[in-house]
Protein backbone atom coordinates (compact mmCIF):
# COMPACT_ATOMS: atom_id res chain seq x y z
CA UNK A 1 0.00 0.00 0.00
CA UNK A 2 1.89 3.52 -0.94
CA UNK A 3 2.14 5.82 1.79
CA UNK A 4 -0.31 8.59 2.04
CA UNK A 5 2.78 11.50 1.27
CA UNK A 6 3.22 9.03 -1.86
CA UNK A 7 -0.65 8.92 -2.79
CA UNK A 8 -0.70 12.96 -2.10
CA UNK A 9 2.59 13.43 -4.60
CA UNK A 10 0.97 11.80 -7.72
CA UNK A 11 -2.39 13.86 -7.28
CA UNK A 12 -0.24 16.79 -6.96
CA UNK A 13 1.37 15.35 -10.71
CA UNK A 14 -1.98 15.21 -11.66
CA UNK A 15 -1.37 11.13 -11.71
CA UNK A 16 -3.63 8.92 -10.44
CA UNK A 17 -3.45 4.70 -10.59
CA UNK A 18 -6.21 2.79 -10.74
CA UNK A 19 -5.48 -0.18 -8.08
CA UNK A 20 -7.03 -3.51 -9.70
CA UNK A 21 -8.79 -6.52 -7.96
CA UNK A 22 -5.67 -8.81 -7.40
CA UNK A 23 -7.62 -11.67 -6.68
CA UNK A 24 -7.79 -12.50 -10.51
CA UNK A 25 -4.86 -13.87 -12.28
CA UNK A 26 -5.11 -12.00 -15.45
CA UNK A 27 -6.94 -8.66 -14.96
CA UNK A 28 -7.06 -4.83 -16.62
CA UNK A 29 -5.29 -2.46 -15.04
CA UNK A 30 -5.48 1.56 -15.81
CA UNK A 31 -2.66 4.31 -15.75
CA UNK A 32 -4.04 8.35 -15.73
CA UNK A 33 -2.30 11.42 -15.80
CA UNK A 34 -5.03 13.82 -15.20
CA UNK A 35 -3.16 16.75 -16.86
CA UNK A 36 -0.31 15.80 -19.21
CA UNK A 37 2.53 17.83 -19.02
CA UNK A 38 5.10 15.92 -19.90
CA UNK A 39 5.90 15.34 -23.63
CA UNK A 40 6.77 11.47 -23.37
CA UNK A 41 5.70 8.66 -20.97
CA UNK A 42 8.18 5.45 -20.67
CA UNK A 43 6.45 2.14 -20.80
CA UNK A 44 8.69 -0.54 -19.00
CA UNK A 45 9.11 -3.64 -21.26
CA UNK A 46 10.52 -7.03 -20.67
CA UNK A 47 11.34 -9.31 -23.74
CA UNK A 48 9.46 -12.50 -23.09
CA UNK A 49 7.06 -11.26 -20.70
CA UNK A 50 3.24 -12.20 -21.51
CA UNK A 51 1.99 -9.74 -24.43
CA UNK A 52 -1.35 -7.09 -23.96
CA UNK A 53 -2.99 -4.52 -25.37
CA UNK A 54 -2.72 -1.06 -24.36
CA UNK A 55 -5.37 1.26 -25.49
CA UNK A 56 -4.37 5.00 -25.68
CA UNK A 57 -7.70 7.32 -24.59
CA UNK A 58 -7.38 11.17 -24.43
CA UNK A 59 -10.20 13.22 -22.51
CA UNK A 60 -12.32 9.33 -23.06
CA UNK A 61 -11.60 9.13 -26.89
CA UNK A 62 -9.60 6.42 -28.39
CA UNK A 63 -6.36 7.27 -30.03
CA UNK A 64 -4.94 4.25 -30.85
CA UNK A 65 -3.67 0.86 -29.41
CA UNK A 66 -0.30 -1.18 -29.33
CA UNK A 67 0.37 -4.64 -28.03
CA UNK A 68 3.54 -4.87 -25.96
CA UNK A 69 5.19 -7.26 -23.31
CA UNK A 70 4.94 -5.16 -20.39
CA UNK A 71 7.20 -5.66 -17.49
CA UNK A 72 6.15 -6.97 -14.17
CA UNK A 73 9.39 -6.09 -12.97
CA UNK A 74 12.68 -5.59 -13.91
CA UNK A 75 12.39 -4.22 -17.03
CA UNK A 76 14.86 -4.64 -20.27
CA UNK A 77 14.44 -1.07 -21.73
CA UNK A 78 11.79 1.38 -21.71
CA UNK A 79 9.12 2.28 -24.76
CA UNK A 80 8.56 5.61 -25.44
CA UNK A 81 4.58 6.89 -25.80
CA UNK A 82 4.74 10.98 -27.21
CA UNK A 83 1.63 12.66 -25.71
CA UNK A 84 3.49 16.34 -25.89
CA UNK A 85 0.76 16.95 -28.85
CA UNK A 86 -1.90 16.43 -26.05
CA UNK A 87 -0.48 18.98 -23.49
CA UNK A 88 -3.04 19.53 -20.54
CA UNK A 89 -5.56 16.95 -21.74
CA UNK A 90 -6.66 13.74 -19.58
CA UNK A 91 -4.26 10.86 -20.87
CA UNK A 92 -5.63 6.81 -19.86
CA UNK A 93 -3.59 3.83 -20.82
CA UNK A 94 -5.67 0.98 -20.43
CA UNK A 95 -4.10 -2.73 -20.07
CA UNK A 96 -6.07 -5.14 -21.31
CA UNK A 97 -4.86 -8.02 -19.49
CA UNK A 98 -2.15 -7.70 -16.58
CA UNK A 99 -0.66 -10.92 -14.17
CA UNK A 100 -1.80 -10.03 -10.83
CA UNK A 101 1.02 -8.53 -8.70
CA UNK A 102 2.42 -6.73 -12.39
CA UNK A 103 4.85 -3.67 -10.93
CA UNK A 104 4.23 -1.61 -14.26
CA UNK A 105 2.35 0.94 -13.28
CA UNK A 106 5.17 1.85 -10.51
CA UNK A 107 7.99 1.71 -13.15
CA UNK A 108 5.91 4.34 -16.01
CA UNK A 109 7.69 7.15 -16.02
CA UNK A 110 6.50 10.64 -17.67
CA UNK A 111 9.23 12.57 -19.11
CA UNK A 112 10.88 15.18 -21.64
CA UNK A 113 12.94 12.75 -22.72
CA UNK A 114 12.82 11.00 -25.34
CA UNK A 115 14.28 7.69 -23.83
CA UNK A 116 16.83 6.47 -21.33
CA UNK A 117 19.59 9.23 -22.69
CA UNK A 118 22.40 8.11 -20.68
CA UNK A 119 22.21 4.74 -22.48
CA UNK A 120 20.91 4.74 -26.14
CA UNK A 121 23.71 4.47 -28.74
CA UNK A 122 26.33 3.33 -26.24
CA UNK A 123 24.78 -0.45 -26.31
CA UNK A 124 27.46 -3.11 -27.10
CA UNK A 125 26.56 -4.69 -30.29
CA UNK A 126 24.99 -1.60 -31.34
CA UNK A 127 25.82 -0.88 -35.05
CA UNK A 128 27.99 2.11 -35.53
CA UNK A 129 27.92 3.23 -38.73
CA UNK A 130 24.56 1.65 -39.81
CA UNK A 131 21.14 2.82 -38.75
CA UNK A 132 19.07 0.89 -36.51
CA UNK A 133 16.84 2.28 -34.15
CA UNK A 134 17.06 3.71 -31.03
CA UNK A 135 14.81 1.34 -29.29
CA UNK A 136 12.30 -1.57 -30.52
CA UNK A 137 12.11 -3.15 -33.58
CA UNK A 138 12.95 -2.14 -37.61
CA UNK A 139 12.35 -4.17 -40.82
CA UNK A 140 11.85 -2.07 -44.18
CA UNK A 141 12.58 1.30 -45.06
CA UNK A 142 10.21 3.54 -46.18
CA UNK A 143 9.44 7.05 -47.59
CA UNK A 144 12.81 7.84 -48.87
CA UNK A 145 12.84 11.88 -49.95
CA UNK A 146 15.38 14.36 -49.67
CA UNK A 147 14.02 18.20 -48.84
CA UNK A 148 15.89 20.99 -48.50
CA UNK A 149 19.13 19.92 -47.51
CA UNK A 150 17.89 16.70 -45.47
CA UNK A 151 17.24 13.47 -45.95
CA UNK A 152 14.28 12.03 -44.33
CA UNK A 153 14.68 8.20 -43.68
CA UNK A 154 11.09 6.15 -42.05
CA UNK A 155 11.43 2.72 -41.29
CA UNK A 156 8.94 0.19 -40.19
CA UNK A 157 9.02 0.39 -36.57
CA UNK A 158 7.94 -1.34 -33.30
CA UNK A 159 8.00 0.87 -30.73
CA UNK A 160 6.99 -1.51 -28.18
CA UNK A 161 9.28 -4.70 -28.41
CA UNK A 162 12.13 -6.13 -29.96
CA UNK A 163 10.34 -8.75 -32.18
CA UNK A 164 7.98 -7.69 -35.76
CA UNK A 165 4.51 -5.91 -34.58
CA UNK A 166 2.58 -2.90 -33.84
CA UNK A 167 3.79 -1.64 -37.35
CA UNK A 168 4.15 2.94 -37.35
CA UNK A 169 6.17 4.66 -39.03
CA UNK A 170 9.58 5.60 -37.56
CA UNK A 171 11.10 8.95 -38.44
CA UNK A 172 14.76 9.84 -38.96
CA UNK A 173 16.71 13.09 -40.88
CA UNK A 174 20.17 13.27 -41.46
CA UNK A 175 22.62 16.17 -43.31
CA UNK A 176 25.00 13.15 -44.86
CA UNK A 177 22.95 9.66 -44.76
CA UNK A 178 24.64 8.68 -41.63
CA UNK A 179 24.61 10.85 -38.47
CA UNK A 180 20.55 10.34 -38.10
CA UNK A 181 18.47 12.37 -35.54
CA UNK A 182 15.33 10.20 -34.74
CA UNK A 183 12.47 11.77 -33.60
CA UNK A 184 9.43 10.71 -32.39
CA UNK A 185 6.98 8.17 -34.76
CA UNK A 186 5.84 9.67 -37.76
CA UNK A 187 2.51 7.92 -38.99
CA UNK A 188 0.87 5.69 -36.42
CA UNK A 189 -1.88 3.24 -36.45
CA UNK A 190 -5.40 4.79 -37.59
CA UNK A 191 -8.81 4.36 -38.02
CA UNK A 192 -7.67 2.00 -41.44
CA UNK A 193 -5.20 0.28 -39.57
CA UNK A 194 -1.53 -0.24 -38.77
CA UNK A 195 0.94 0.67 -41.46
CA UNK A 196 2.96 -0.89 -43.57
CA UNK A 197 5.46 -0.06 -45.76
CA UNK A 198 5.50 2.33 -48.51
CA UNK A 199 7.34 5.73 -49.94
CA UNK A 200 7.68 9.73 -49.77
CA UNK A 201 7.57 12.56 -52.27
CA UNK A 202 7.85 16.24 -52.43
CA UNK A 203 5.37 17.67 -54.11
CA UNK A 204 6.73 21.03 -55.48
CA UNK A 205 4.04 21.50 -57.42
CA UNK A 206 1.12 21.61 -54.44
CA UNK A 207 -0.44 19.21 -57.14
CA UNK A 208 -2.44 17.55 -54.60
CA UNK A 209 -3.89 21.07 -52.94
CA UNK A 210 -2.87 19.57 -49.44
CA UNK A 211 -0.90 22.81 -48.72
CA UNK A 212 -4.15 25.57 -48.54
CA UNK A 213 -1.84 28.50 -48.30
CA UNK A 214 1.22 27.84 -51.03
CA UNK A 215 3.94 30.82 -50.32
CA UNK A 216 5.75 31.51 -54.12
CA UNK A 217 8.88 33.45 -54.50
CA UNK A 218 9.61 36.12 -57.43
CA UNK A 219 9.87 33.28 -60.15
CA UNK A 220 6.61 31.52 -58.73
CA UNK A 221 8.09 28.25 -57.63
CA UNK A 222 6.27 27.27 -54.34
CA UNK A 223 8.45 27.57 -51.09
CA UNK A 224 6.33 25.33 -48.80
CA UNK A 225 5.26 22.72 -50.89
CA UNK A 226 3.65 19.81 -48.88
CA UNK A 227 5.63 16.75 -48.23
CA UNK A 228 3.13 13.41 -49.03
CA UNK A 229 4.20 10.11 -48.17
CA UNK A 230 2.41 6.85 -48.76
CA UNK A 231 1.86 3.80 -47.17
CA UNK A 232 -0.29 0.32 -46.89
CA UNK A 233 -3.09 0.38 -44.03
CA UNK A 234 -3.83 -3.27 -43.14
CA UNK A 235 -7.27 -2.97 -41.71
CA UNK A 236 -9.31 -4.59 -38.83
CA UNK A 237 -8.54 -7.19 -36.18
CA UNK A 238 -5.42 -5.66 -34.88
CA UNK A 239 -3.67 -5.83 -38.42
CA UNK A 240 -4.90 -8.74 -39.71
CA UNK A 241 -7.46 -7.37 -42.21
CA UNK A 242 -7.56 -6.59 -45.65
CA UNK A 243 -5.03 -4.29 -47.18
CA UNK A 244 -5.50 -0.93 -48.75
CA UNK A 245 -3.47 2.58 -49.74
CA UNK A 246 -3.52 5.58 -47.73
CA UNK A 247 -1.90 8.96 -47.82
CA UNK A 248 -0.02 11.23 -44.71
CA UNK A 249 0.90 14.67 -45.44
CA UNK A 250 3.23 17.54 -43.29
CA UNK A 251 3.01 21.21 -44.01
CA UNK A 252 6.06 21.96 -41.59
CA UNK A 253 9.24 20.48 -43.14
CA UNK A 254 8.16 17.01 -41.73
CA UNK A 255 7.71 18.09 -38.40
CA UNK A 256 4.47 16.43 -38.18
CA UNK A 257 2.25 14.35 -39.74
CA UNK A 258 -1.42 14.32 -40.73
CA UNK A 259 -3.67 11.62 -42.10
CA UNK A 260 -5.38 12.08 -45.11
CA UNK A 261 -8.92 12.39 -44.03
CA UNK A 262 -10.07 10.88 -47.54
CA UNK A 263 -8.15 7.49 -46.69
CA UNK A 264 -7.68 5.45 -48.27
CA UNK A 265 -6.58 6.73 -51.57
CA UNK A 266 -7.03 3.11 -53.15
CA UNK A 267 -9.34 0.36 -51.81
CA UNK A 268 -8.26 -3.23 -51.00
CA UNK A 269 -7.86 -4.72 -54.69
CA UNK A 270 -6.60 -8.20 -54.55
CA UNK A 271 -4.14 -10.35 -52.24
CA UNK A 272 -2.13 -8.11 -50.34
CA UNK A 273 -1.64 -5.70 -52.47
CA UNK A 274 0.86 -3.21 -50.24
CA UNK A 275 4.03 -1.41 -50.66
CA UNK A 276 3.37 1.90 -53.00
CA UNK A 277 5.88 3.42 -54.34
CA UNK A 278 4.77 6.55 -55.38
CA UNK A 279 7.40 8.96 -58.18
CA UNK A 280 6.73 11.66 -60.45
CA UNK A 281 6.87 10.80 -64.32
CA UNK A 282 8.31 13.93 -66.56
CA UNK A 283 7.10 14.43 -69.84
CA UNK A 284 9.97 15.13 -71.76
CA UNK A 285 7.48 16.63 -74.86
CA UNK A 286 6.13 18.89 -72.93
CA UNK A 287 9.14 19.99 -70.89
CA UNK A 288 8.67 23.99 -70.07
CA UNK A 289 4.88 23.59 -68.47
CA UNK A 290 5.54 23.13 -64.85
CA UNK A 291 2.88 20.51 -64.63
CA UNK A 292 4.62 18.76 -67.64
CA UNK A 293 3.68 14.62 -65.80
CA UNK A 294 2.03 12.67 -64.01
CA UNK A 295 2.15 10.77 -61.21
CA UNK A 296 3.24 7.15 -60.89
CA UNK A 297 2.51 4.58 -58.18
CA UNK A 298 3.97 1.08 -58.62
CA UNK A 299 2.01 -1.54 -56.33
CA UNK A 300 2.56 -4.85 -55.61
CA UNK A 301 -0.75 -6.82 -56.07
CA UNK A 302 -0.26 -10.77 -55.60
CA UNK A 303 2.11 -13.17 -56.21
CA UNK A 304 4.74 -12.20 -58.28
CA UNK A 305 2.41 -9.65 -60.14
CA UNK A 306 3.03 -5.96 -59.89
CA UNK A 307 0.75 -2.75 -61.55
CA UNK A 308 1.09 0.46 -62.26
CA UNK A 309 -1.17 3.24 -61.43
CA UNK A 310 -1.21 7.12 -62.85
CA UNK A 311 -2.72 9.95 -60.85
CA UNK A 312 -2.89 13.99 -61.33
CA UNK A 313 -3.13 15.47 -58.05
CA UNK A 314 -2.28 11.89 -55.68
CA UNK A 315 -5.46 11.44 -54.64
CA UNK A 316 -7.37 10.05 -57.54
CA UNK A 317 -5.73 6.59 -59.11
CA UNK A 318 -6.32 4.61 -62.32
CA UNK A 319 -4.58 1.54 -62.61
CA UNK A 320 -2.26 1.99 -66.05
CA UNK A 321 -0.47 -1.61 -66.55
CA UNK A 322 -0.12 -4.88 -65.35
CA UNK A 323 3.84 -5.78 -64.25
CA UNK A 324 3.70 -9.83 -64.33
CA UNK A 325 6.04 -12.63 -63.48
CA UNK A 326 8.72 -10.37 -61.86
CA UNK A 327 10.41 -13.51 -60.01
CA UNK A 328 9.78 -11.79 -56.65
CA UNK A 329 7.18 -10.48 -54.30
CA UNK A 330 6.20 -7.15 -52.23
CA UNK A 331 8.11 -4.11 -52.42
CA UNK A 332 7.99 -2.13 -55.44
CA UNK A 333 10.28 0.35 -56.82
CA UNK A 334 11.11 1.82 -60.31
CA UNK A 335 12.96 4.33 -61.51
CA UNK A 336 15.32 6.23 -64.42
CA UNK A 337 19.09 5.77 -65.10
CA UNK A 338 21.44 6.40 -67.98
CA UNK A 339 23.75 3.99 -69.23
CA UNK A 340 27.26 4.05 -68.32
CA UNK A 341 26.92 8.03 -67.27
CA UNK A 342 25.23 8.28 -70.63
CA UNK A 343 22.50 10.56 -70.36
CA UNK A 344 21.41 9.89 -73.68
CA UNK A 345 20.80 6.19 -73.30
CA UNK A 346 18.54 5.65 -70.53
CA UNK A 347 16.83 2.72 -69.22
CA UNK A 348 14.14 2.28 -66.69
CA UNK A 349 15.12 -0.08 -63.89
CA UNK A 350 12.18 -2.58 -62.13
CA UNK A 351 12.80 -3.66 -58.65
CA UNK A 352 11.55 -6.29 -56.46
CA UNK A 353 11.58 -7.11 -52.75
CA UNK A 354 14.00 -9.62 -52.86
CA UNK A 355 16.26 -7.42 -54.72
CA UNK A 356 15.41 -8.90 -58.26
CA UNK A 357 15.18 -6.24 -61.23
CA UNK A 358 13.79 -6.00 -64.91
CA UNK A 359 15.24 -3.07 -67.15
CA UNK A 360 12.89 -1.41 -70.15
CA UNK A 361 11.24 1.51 -71.25
CA UNK A 362 8.27 3.32 -69.75
CA UNK A 363 6.45 5.76 -71.72
CA UNK A 364 4.60 7.17 -68.49
CA UNK A 365 1.79 4.09 -68.93
CA UNK A 366 3.15 1.20 -70.05
CA UNK A 367 6.17 -0.57 -68.46
CA UNK A 368 8.20 -2.52 -71.22
CA UNK A 369 10.90 -5.20 -70.56
CA UNK A 370 13.72 -5.09 -72.28
CA UNK A 371 15.54 -7.91 -69.86
CA UNK A 372 15.48 -9.68 -66.73
CA UNK A 373 14.57 -10.32 -64.31
CA UNK A 374 18.47 -10.32 -62.97
CA UNK A 375 18.93 -10.48 -58.97
CA UNK A 376 21.53 -8.11 -57.13
CA UNK A 377 20.57 -10.44 -53.99
CA UNK A 378 22.04 -14.42 -53.65
CA UNK A 379 20.80 -14.72 -50.11
CA UNK A 380 22.29 -12.98 -47.01
CA UNK A 381 20.88 -10.29 -45.19
CA UNK A 382 19.34 -7.91 -47.92
CA UNK A 383 15.54 -7.43 -48.25
CA UNK A 384 12.98 -4.97 -49.14
CA UNK A 385 15.39 -2.24 -50.42
CA UNK A 386 14.19 1.48 -51.49
CA UNK A 387 15.49 4.35 -53.38
CA UNK A 388 15.14 7.93 -52.57
CA UNK A 389 13.23 10.27 -54.27
CA UNK A 390 13.94 14.13 -55.32
CA UNK A 391 17.54 14.14 -55.19
CA UNK A 392 18.40 17.10 -56.90
CA UNK A 393 19.42 16.98 -60.41
CA UNK A 394 23.24 18.64 -59.73
CA UNK A 395 23.54 15.58 -57.44
CA UNK A 396 21.84 12.89 -60.14
CA UNK A 397 22.68 9.52 -58.07
CA UNK A 398 20.29 6.92 -57.35
CA UNK A 399 20.96 6.18 -54.25
CA UNK A 400 19.26 3.13 -51.53
CA UNK A 401 19.18 1.73 -48.34
CA UNK A 402 18.16 -1.87 -47.67
CA UNK A 403 17.18 -3.72 -44.66
CA UNK A 404 19.77 -6.06 -43.15
CA UNK A 405 17.03 -8.69 -42.63
CA UNK A 406 17.63 -11.67 -40.29
CA UNK A 407 20.96 -10.11 -38.13
CA UNK A 408 20.91 -10.91 -34.38
CA UNK A 409 21.59 -8.45 -31.70
CA UNK A 410 20.64 -10.77 -28.34
CA UNK A 411 19.91 -8.90 -25.00
CA UNK A 412 19.93 -5.70 -26.95
CA UNK A 413 17.06 -3.06 -26.84
CA UNK A 414 16.55 -2.56 -30.61
CA UNK A 415 16.72 -5.36 -33.01
CA UNK A 416 17.81 -5.01 -36.99
CA UNK A 417 19.74 -2.60 -39.22
CA UNK A 418 19.95 -1.24 -42.82
CA UNK A 419 22.83 -1.11 -45.11
CA UNK A 420 25.09 1.73 -45.80
CA UNK A 421 23.38 4.25 -48.37
CA UNK A 422 24.46 2.54 -51.67
CA UNK A 423 24.35 4.41 -54.95
CA UNK A 424 23.22 2.35 -58.41
CA UNK A 425 24.17 2.62 -61.64
CA UNK A 426 23.41 1.05 -64.90
CA UNK A 427 26.87 -0.32 -66.56
CA UNK A 428 27.50 -2.01 -70.04
CA UNK A 429 28.96 -5.45 -69.24
CA UNK A 430 29.75 -8.39 -71.82
CA UNK A 431 26.65 -9.76 -70.42
CA UNK A 432 24.38 -6.81 -71.40
CA UNK A 433 23.31 -4.12 -69.23
CA UNK A 434 23.67 -4.62 -65.63
CA UNK A 435 22.90 -2.65 -62.22
CA UNK A 436 25.63 -1.88 -60.14
CA UNK A 437 25.90 -0.80 -56.42
CA UNK A 438 28.32 0.85 -54.48
CA UNK A 439 28.83 2.74 -51.11
CA UNK A 440 27.92 6.10 -51.51
CA UNK A 441 30.78 8.35 -50.99
CA UNK A 442 29.70 10.09 -47.65
CA UNK A 443 30.97 6.59 -46.36
CA UNK A 444 34.66 7.84 -47.14
CA UNK A 445 33.86 10.30 -44.53
CA UNK A 446 34.19 8.58 -41.76
CA UNK A 447 37.66 7.31 -42.58
CA UNK A 448 39.77 8.62 -39.44
CA UNK A 449 43.16 6.57 -40.09
CA UNK A 450 44.95 5.21 -43.15
CA UNK A 451 46.67 1.78 -42.69
CA UNK A 452 50.13 1.11 -44.57
CA UNK A 453 49.16 -0.62 -48.07
CA UNK A 454 49.97 -4.12 -48.10
CA UNK A 455 50.81 -5.92 -51.00
CA UNK A 456 52.05 -10.08 -51.33
CA UNK A 457 52.22 -12.47 -53.88
CA UNK A 458 50.32 -16.27 -52.40
CA UNK A 459 52.48 -18.77 -51.66
CA UNK A 460 50.35 -21.66 -51.17
CA UNK A 461 47.31 -22.62 -48.70
CA UNK A 462 50.10 -23.97 -46.14
CA UNK A 463 51.24 -20.22 -45.72
CA UNK A 464 48.41 -17.96 -45.36
CA UNK A 465 49.27 -14.12 -44.97
CA UNK A 466 48.29 -12.29 -42.51
CA UNK A 467 47.53 -8.51 -43.09
CA UNK A 468 49.65 -6.82 -40.42
CA UNK A 469 48.38 -3.39 -38.52
CA UNK A 470 44.62 -3.48 -39.19
CA UNK A 471 43.31 -2.91 -35.36
CA UNK A 472 39.64 -1.99 -34.13
CA UNK A 473 36.07 -3.33 -35.55
CA UNK A 474 35.33 -0.74 -37.83
CA UNK A 475 36.73 -0.82 -41.22
CA UNK A 476 36.92 0.01 -44.88
CA UNK A 477 38.94 -2.66 -47.04
CA UNK A 478 40.08 -2.55 -50.69
CA UNK A 479 41.81 -5.43 -52.21
CA UNK A 480 43.09 -5.85 -55.80
CA UNK A 481 43.71 -9.00 -56.69
CA UNK A 482 45.59 -9.70 -60.04
CA UNK A 483 45.17 -13.69 -61.44
CA UNK A 484 47.81 -15.32 -62.47
CA UNK A 485 46.25 -19.03 -62.33
CA UNK A 486 44.28 -20.64 -65.21
CA UNK A 487 41.03 -19.40 -64.91
CA UNK A 488 39.54 -23.13 -65.86
CA UNK A 489 41.32 -24.46 -63.15
CA UNK A 490 38.38 -25.45 -60.56
CA UNK A 491 40.20 -26.23 -57.66
CA UNK A 492 41.75 -22.68 -57.63
CA UNK A 493 40.63 -20.78 -54.83
CA UNK A 494 41.26 -17.73 -52.82
CA UNK A 495 40.22 -17.26 -49.25
CA UNK A 496 40.05 -14.30 -47.38
CA UNK A 497 38.98 -14.48 -43.55
CA UNK A 498 38.39 -11.77 -41.19
CA UNK A 499 36.23 -11.89 -37.44
CA UNK A 500 35.70 -15.47 -38.63
CA UNK A 501 33.79 -13.84 -41.88
CA UNK A 502 35.42 -16.19 -44.63
CA UNK A 503 35.74 -15.11 -48.56
CA UNK A 504 36.26 -17.76 -51.14
CA UNK A 505 36.75 -16.78 -54.59
CA UNK A 506 37.26 -19.30 -57.15
CA UNK A 507 38.03 -17.90 -61.11
CA UNK A 508 37.59 -21.38 -62.62
CA UNK A 509 33.74 -21.52 -61.78
CA UNK A 510 33.48 -17.88 -61.42
CA UNK A 511 32.07 -17.70 -58.36
CA UNK A 512 32.90 -15.86 -54.88
CA UNK A 513 30.89 -16.92 -51.70
CA UNK A 514 30.69 -14.83 -47.99
CA UNK A 515 29.96 -16.91 -45.41
CA UNK A 516 28.53 -19.64 -47.59
CA UNK A 517 26.53 -17.01 -49.34
CA UNK A 518 27.56 -17.54 -53.48
CA UNK A 519 27.37 -15.44 -56.09
CA UNK A 520 28.41 -15.63 -60.12
CA UNK A 521 31.57 -13.04 -60.27
CA UNK A 522 34.38 -13.38 -63.38
CA UNK A 523 37.45 -11.22 -63.40
CA UNK A 524 37.63 -8.42 -65.33
CA UNK A 525 41.05 -8.33 -67.49
CA UNK A 526 42.10 -10.82 -65.32
CA UNK A 527 41.64 -9.06 -62.17
CA UNK A 528 39.48 -9.08 -59.07
CA UNK A 529 38.53 -6.23 -56.99
CA UNK A 530 37.18 -6.35 -53.84
CA UNK A 531 35.63 -3.44 -51.18
CA UNK A 532 34.66 -5.14 -47.67
CA UNK A 533 32.93 -2.83 -45.10
CA UNK A 534 33.00 -3.64 -41.55
CA UNK A 535 30.68 -2.59 -38.58
CA UNK A 536 30.08 -4.30 -35.55
CA UNK A 537 27.47 -6.35 -36.61
CA UNK A 538 27.71 -6.90 -40.02
CA UNK A 539 29.86 -7.26 -43.14
CA UNK A 540 29.10 -5.69 -46.64
CA UNK A 541 31.01 -6.99 -49.63
CA UNK A 542 30.90 -4.75 -53.61
CA UNK A 543 32.90 -7.14 -56.00
CA UNK A 544 34.06 -5.35 -58.88
CA UNK A 545 33.00 -2.04 -58.85
CA UNK A 546 29.45 -3.30 -56.97
CA UNK A 547 28.12 -5.60 -60.26
CA UNK A 548 27.95 -8.12 -57.13
CA UNK A 549 27.48 -7.02 -53.63
CA UNK A 550 26.56 -9.06 -50.39
CA UNK A 551 25.03 -8.03 -47.29
CA UNK A 552 25.60 -10.48 -44.31
CA UNK A 553 24.96 -9.64 -40.02
CA UNK A 554 26.82 -11.56 -37.51
CA UNK A 555 27.59 -11.08 -34.09
CA UNK A 556 31.23 -10.45 -33.41
CA UNK A 557 32.97 -12.38 -30.77
CA UNK A 558 36.48 -11.89 -31.15
CA UNK A 559 37.11 -9.25 -29.09
CA UNK A 560 41.11 -9.01 -30.35
CA UNK A 561 42.51 -6.72 -33.18
CA UNK A 562 41.03 -7.28 -36.82
CA UNK A 563 43.19 -10.61 -38.48
CA UNK A 564 42.80 -10.61 -42.07
CA UNK A 565 44.41 -13.18 -43.51
CA UNK A 566 44.55 -14.42 -47.19
CA UNK A 567 45.52 -17.51 -49.06
CA UNK A 568 45.52 -19.46 -52.13
CA UNK A 569 47.29 -21.66 -54.38
CA UNK A 570 50.86 -21.18 -54.77
CA UNK A 571 51.67 -18.47 -57.44
CA UNK A 572 47.78 -17.80 -57.88
CA UNK A 573 47.67 -13.86 -57.17
CA UNK A 574 48.94 -10.92 -56.52
CA UNK A 575 47.30 -9.14 -53.81
CA UNK A 576 47.36 -5.38 -53.37
CA UNK A 577 45.26 -3.87 -50.14
CA UNK A 578 44.21 -0.55 -48.88
CA UNK A 579 42.17 -0.23 -45.68
CA UNK A 580 41.02 2.72 -43.32
CA UNK A 581 39.85 2.75 -39.91
CA UNK A 582 36.48 4.26 -39.71
CA UNK A 583 34.75 6.18 -36.65
CA UNK A 584 31.27 5.88 -35.28
CA UNK A 585 28.63 8.19 -36.33
CA UNK A 586 26.94 8.44 -32.57
CA UNK A 587 29.54 10.77 -30.92
CA UNK A 588 28.06 13.57 -32.26
CA UNK A 589 24.80 12.80 -30.49
CA UNK A 590 26.24 11.68 -27.38
CA UNK A 591 27.37 15.19 -26.52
Amino acid sequence: MKSFATILFLCLLGIVFLVPDVSAQTISQSFEIGKISKKFVHIPVKTGAPKTWITVNIDGVKQHEFEVELAPENPDFFATLEVGQWMGKKLTLIAEKVTSGSKWLDMIKPSDLMSDESLVYKEELRPQFHFAPRRGWTNDPNGLFFYKGTYHLFFQHNPWGTAWGNMTWGHAVSKDLLHWNEGSDAVLPDRNGVVFSGSGLVDWNNTSGLQTKPVKDKKGIITNPPLVVFHTSIDADRGKGKACQSLNYSLDQGKTWINYPGNPVIPHLIGGNRDPKVFWYSDKKNAGSPNAGHWVMALYLDGQDYALFSSANLINWEKVCDIKNVGCSECPDMFELPVDGNNQNLRWVFWGGDGKYLIGSFNGKEFTKESGPFTTKYGGNDYAAQSYSDIPASDGRRIQFSWMAGGEYPKMPFNQQFTVPRNMTLRTTADGIRLFMEPARELEKLRISKFPDFSATLSGTENPIKVPGLKGDLLDIEMVIALKSNPSDTLATLTAEIFSQKIVYNPGLGRIELAGIKAPLAPVNNQLKLRLVLDRTSIELFANDGVVQIAKCFVNNDKGPANLIISGKKDMADVRITAWQLKPVWERLKK
